[in-house]
């Protein structure tokens, strides 16, 4: 699949490698177009197109040990006769390069370009354990006279990342000096207040090492832009002085600013000649851990090894669930990015309701991972039933919409495992004492039904999902939204009290979703959609409210949880259609032209950006699963491709967002029309997965087994798909040939029909084939 033509019509990505691979073709993108690399060690690598980026570590406490400042990672080249220089990926020194591509892989990037009759290559990979990363440096001479050829790697020392008392920061305690044993440049420090022992860095080569810097003003120059606290200043990377002056890296060393590490290696290549350099880069807790580190990747063969073993690792553990449908686009990014996505989101991230959110979308293939985090989420609630928003950074901030996603993902929990003895183990509060996961789930449920208000609907406090809306002048009113997401919360409880045989819990759970529902549906109801909060000082997202008249949430939640009555269904789904846009929904229209403080944060943003009238894509996935509950197939699709990456109305080229991972929201602002703002992190990849997979495929587990229950769009034939589930791996082959739009399926597991959709639960580790017959 070819990208989006970028300046002057040249081509800016392709997919190849089955998808698993993005080709950039064009270092300048609208913005860097990141890959992050990581390990379950949390090391973590993000590498950018021409191959700078952050190399962070996070320990288990989400401490960060940033080891490089202003993203400094950058390889240079120099021809010694005639003073050339360049950069692999362009830049930061931006001299064109010849046939330059950027693979940015599932496990590894890889830079490669030509100049100078040089071909040159920067493979970087993180292993599958270790606190470091490893560059693979590849030079080869095409011309037909030898060529004397300097090569310098060069990086930032940083160490921060973490609390500390003033006037206590880490440039105070850092120094750095060549280490011949370890064969590089070993940045010390011995800060008083570290968290862990890890705030040591180095930059080592596989080859012996001509000269050094770990000054970066000898390296850079002192003439530049780049100013620290002592008044020094340091000339930038673009243009060091040591490159474009054609001299050797000085020797020096240093203690308190301008930290870093250089390498240069002086290379004599022969006509047709090759040579490979290893760098490894990273951190450890004392010299003697980094000597030992680099001794792994002495031979080229070493070094293969451990990229093989990290290549079937990174896709070993999301390998379990794959989809292959007609439209190429969905099958690059719905078989393995968006899985990479979503399991990076998860990395160092320390939040209640955003680790469920994404620990549910881990169960379609990684169910171990996501019992890991919805558990360890279960231990920052409190007794009364609330929780934290974070627990590093501690934040106790009361949002109003933590209970509700406890509940929600105990239950997806329980039907994904079919385990209910994890309902009976003990898990710790946060404010001490412990209890068993159902009595968790309970003090969740008792916590919604204590905070429901005058209107019978839950109490916003703060804020609900939406953190940018914050009606803190009224400490009484009311989530329109979270009240319906209660309300699909009480639903799944009752199933799962009934599976445990709770039957008295259960009846009371049902009459409480009854009496939600109801109030919902008289205080909430503004007469062709939903409000989105009830409050005396105006309600919110109503016809007469001023500023902004109707949000999305309000009304896909609605429809999720079974609150909108039929006869009112048709104008709800009306009101969301009439909000649609070239590329998503808006959370909300028309966006707050001024600042509102009723309404808070969103009211004060640019209209048009972000929460505040922008497209955000997390709530378009919201509104994908709402199509596929109404049997909206073609909808469902056509709403996912608005959000996608490279849409065809906005594509990369224009908004900037990476061509292979989901951002969180597109500007509809006229100065900023179009644009990205964040990607990777954002919950939207995981609900745009649930989407694919549980939506419009289907595929959705149950108490009792897997239910196949498609909304297949019309424009499809065919789709399959594998997903493994309770010991066993299902391989599901869809076919819709009277291209029926939702449809009705006939299911049938290995030749035998399952006439309520649920699959045989095997769990006897083989492959088991379901045929799915749609019918109009």
């Amino acid at each position: 699949m070819n990208g989006r033509k970028g300046n002057k019509d040249r081509e800016l990505f392709r997919f190849a490698d089955e998808g698993n691979s993005c080709v950039i073709t064009d270092p300048r993108t609208p913005r860097h177009w990141y890959n992050y690399l990581w390990n379950e060690d949390r090391y973590l690598a993000q590498i950018s197109q021409i191959g700078h980026g952050k190399s962070y570590y996070l320990d288990e406490k989400s401490n960060m040990c940033m080891i490089n400042r202003d993203d400094a990672r950058y390889v240079y080249i120099r021809d010694e006769e005639t003073n050339t220089s360049w950069n692999i990926g362009e830049g930061p020194m931006n001299t064109p390069v010849e046939a330059y591509s950027c693979t940015h892989s599932i496990g590894y990037s890889l830079l490669q370009s030509k100049r100078e009759r040089i071909e040159a290559s920067w493979r970087i990979f993180v292993p599958q354990h270790g606190y470091h990363e490893v560059w693979t440096l590849r030079l080869k001479n095409t011309d037909s006279r030898p060529r004397n050829l300097s090569l310098f790697s060069a990086v930032s020392f940083h160490l921060e990342g973490f609390s500390y008392p003033r006037y206590y920061e880490m440039y105070r305690c850092m120094t750095t000096g060549f280490d011949r044993e370890l064969n590089g440049i070993y940045c010390g420090s011995s800060h008083p207040f570290a968290p862990h022992e890890r705030y040591n860095g180095f930059l080592a080569a596989s080859e012996p090492v001509y000269a050094y810097d770990g000054n970066l003003a000898d390296f850079c120059g002192t003439t530049g832009t780049l100013t620290l606290p002592d008044a020094s200043a340091c000339g930038l990377f673009t243009a060091p002085d040591v490159i474009v002056q054609g001299r050797d890296c000085t020797n020096s060393e240093a203690a308190l600013f301008i930290l870093g590490g250089v390498l240069q290696h002086k290379l004599h290549l022969m006509p047709g000649e090759e040579k490979e350099i290893r760098v490894i880069f990273g951190i450890c807790s004392s010299r003697e851990e980094a000597r030992a580190v680099v001794k792994a990747y002495q031979t080229h063969e070493e070094t293969e090894s451990v990229f093989r073993q990290a290549e079937a690792y990174n896709y070993g553990k999301i390998s379990s669930l794959s989809i292959r449908t007609s439209d190429e686009k969905i099958n690059a990014i719905m078989n393995n990015w968006v899985k990479k996505q979503v399991d990076f989101c998860i990395v160092g991230k320390k939040g209640v309701r955003d680790n469920l959110q994404i620990a549910v979308g881990l169960l379609n293939y990684r169910q171990e991972k996501a019992k890991e985090e919805i558990l360890e989420c279960l231990r920052h609630q409190f007794a009364d039933g609330h929780a934290v928003l974070t627990w590093y950074p501690y934040d106790a901030t009361r949002y109003s919409d933590q209970p509700f996603w406890i509940i929600w993902a105990v239950c997806e929990l329980i039907k994904e495992t079919g385990d209910i003895t994890i309902l009976e183990q003990e898990i710790e509060w946060q404010d001490g004492g412990s209890a068993s996961v159902l009595e968790h789930v309970k003090a969740a449920a008792a916590r919604l039904l204590a905070d429901r208000g005058k209107h019978g609907l839950v109490k916003i406090y703060f804020a609900d999902w939406n953190d940018a809306l914050n009606i803190t002048d009224d400490p009484e009113a009311e989530s329109v939204m979270l009240s319906q997401q209660t309300a699909l919360a009480f639903r799944e409880l009752q199933r799962l009290m009934e599976q445990i045989g709770d039957r008295e819990y259960a009846g009371f759970i049902r009459e409480q979703y009854e009496s939600l529902k109801a109030a919902i549906n008289i205080h909430a109801w503004d007469g062709e959609w939903y409000a989105r909060a009830l409050s005396d000082k105006g309600n919110v997202g109503s016809r007469n409210s001023a500023g902004s008249r109707i949000y999305v949430n309000a009304q896909t939640w609605g429809i999720l949880a079974d609150v909108v009555p039929e006869d009112r269904l048709a104008q709800v789904v009306h009101a969301v259609d009439g909000m649609e846009h070239d590329f998503g929904f808006p959370l909300n229209l028309p966006a707050y032209p001024a600042y509102d403080p009723h309404v808070g944060r969103m009211s004060g943003m640019l209209p048009g950006l972000f929460e505040n009238g922008g497209v955000y894509c997390h709530a378009t996935g919201f509104k994908v699963l709402m199509d596929c509950r109404l049997g909206r197939g073609s909808k469902a699709v056509e709403t996912m491709k608005k959000i996608m990456p490279d849409n065809a109305k906005n594509p990369s080229a224009r908004s900037g967002a990476e061509p292979y991972v989901f951002t969180n929201c597109y500007s509809t602002n006229p100065g900023y029309y179009g644009k990205s703002y964040q990607s990777w992190t954002t919950g939207t990849s995981s609900w745009c997965l649930m989407g694919v997979y549980e939506g419009i495929m289907g595929i959705k587990r149950e108490y009792s087994g897997l239910r196949i229950q498609p909304c297949f769009p019309a424009e499809w034939e065919t789709a399959e798909a594998v997903r493994h589930f309770r010991g066993a791996d299902y391989h599901v082959v869809i076919r819709n040939p009277n291209h029926a739009d939702g449809g009705i399926a006939e299911v049938f597991a290995d030749g035998i029909l399952c006439p309520d959709g649920i699959l045989p639960d095997y769990g006897d580790g083989c492959c088991h084939e379901i045929q799915v017959n749609i019918h109009g």
